[in-house]
């Protein structure tokens, strides 16, 4: 599957889970192949927009959660305290409709140990329990509003 748009021959939102279905197996399974996409298309947009050393604007790519009305984004930013030459990845989850986000740093690293970790499968499987925590925090904040 290729994305497009006009911004860098990406479409960095999915949205690839209907919420017809209540299957917590299948919902899984969906965030695993979603997660798979988004550490794909980040992983190259990594490899192609940002450089080695120096501040660059971050990247980021999202997706819908399964069965909620929140949002996974990885996003790809400098170091500040390190900008000359590290990278940090950070994974976060928003409600749709809001643009409070909760996130998490998961790795501080260079250029390439942050498209190694995006690459390795075992780190996916990471990176949707990280997820499915955050959802769940921007579930129990709106339910307690």
């Amino acid at each position: 599957m290729k994305l497009t748009n006009d911004f860098n021959n990406y479409n960095t939102n999915f949205n690839g889970a209907n919420n017809d279905s209540n299957n917590t197996a299948e919902n899984q399974d969906k965030m695993e192949n979603l997660m798979n996409r988004l550490c794909e298309v980040l992983s190259e947009r990594t490899e192609n927009e940002v450089p080695e050393n120096g501040k660059f604007a971050p990247i980021s790519v999202s997706f819908s959660i399964p069965q909620t009305n929140n949002k996974a984004k990885a996003i790809v930013e400098y170091d500040a305290l390190a900008p000359k030459n590290l990278r940090r990845l950070s994974i976060a989850s928003h409600h749709v409709n809001s643009d409070r986000l909760i996130s998490t740093y998961v790795l501080r690293g260079t250029k390439q140990e942050i498209i190694d970790y995006l690459n390795n499968p075992q780190n996916q499987k990471k990176l949707v329990k990280l997820a499915n925590e955050l959802s769940d925090s921007v579930d129990e904040y709106y339910d307690n509003l």
